[in-house]
């Protein structure tokens, strides 16, 4: 996985200090609600976490996103209380404060940490999140985990390094089913030009949200450069949010 960091738009921050935590107490007795219990409680604006695993290059990692009025630190505790992640801010940027927050795992192969293990060290069920405003509040929510992965799209055209029609590109796919019983909601469709040649310049260049139904997608005309290579993805999402991509290639002629 390479171009997926920028699927959820403008989901960043900057943080001085951002880190997984292995091995924490097993309780919320040193969270920052116990800090000041007279502080305002102001919910979250929107809290996921989610699985996206790759079925062409077979990978897996999570995905973790936060929306919330201004603050300087957010902790995330797993089903069982224990913190696994925690994000805090230093100097200009604690007195600007955060909003959006994102952050992707590791994403290690299934051959290396097959994908019972994976799922070992992120249970399914609640991830109660916690944070401090720049004005002293706390700001809390939750973001429900679950274990339904979806199938991996079959990508069916066009096959693979394929020298496409830069103006009259159509992508198909096949749909995939309900992924341990839950619903396909919708299939992404990015592609991606890998080197743009200015590093300011983004690398996916489309990006379109597909019904459950869909297995193709018309390619505007004018998006594709002459004698130039692209990536292109269909990931399949579940009504949870967990999504499986599979990835193509293919380039235009000179």
């Amino acid at each position: 996985m390479h171009s997926h960091s920028y699927r959820w738009a403008a989901a960043s921050a900057v943080v001085a200090a951002l880190f997984l935590a292995a091995a924490t107490p097993p309780s919320w007795a040193t969270d920052v609600d116990d800090d000041d219990r007279s502080a305002p409680v102001v919910p979250l604006k929107d809290a996921r976490l989610k699985i996206e695993m790759n079925a062409t290059d077979r990978d897996v990692g999570v995905q973790l996103f936060i929306d919330a009025d201004q603050w300087k630190s957010m902790d995330v505790y797993d089903p069982s209380g224990r913190l696994v992640f925690r994000a805090t801010t230093r100097g200009s940027m604690a007195r600007q404060g955060g909003t959006e927050l994102f952050i992707e795992s590791g994403e290690p192969s299934l051959d290396d940490v097959p994908l019972d293990v994976f799922l070992k060290r992120f249970p399914a069920g609640d991830y109660r999140i916690v944070g401090r405003g720049i004005n002293g509040e706390r700001l809390v929510g939750m973001a429900k985990f679950t274990h339904n992965i979806p199938a991996g799209p079959v990508l069916v055209s066009p096959v693979e390094d394929a020298v496409v029609d830069a103006n009259n590109l159509i992508v198909r796919w096949q749909g995939v089913g309900p992924a341990n019983g839950s619903p396909i909601i919708g299939y992404q469709v990015l592609v991606v030009k890998p080197n743009t040649g200015i590093r300011a310049l983004p690398k996916i260049i489309l990006d379109v949200t597909m019904p459950a139904g869909a297995t193709s997608m018309a390619v505007p005309p004018g998006f594709l450069l002459r004698d130039s290579a692209y990536t292109w993805e269909v990931l399949a999402i579940e009504s949870g949010g967990n999504q499986t991509l599979s990835v193509g290639h293919f380039r235009t002629p000179k």
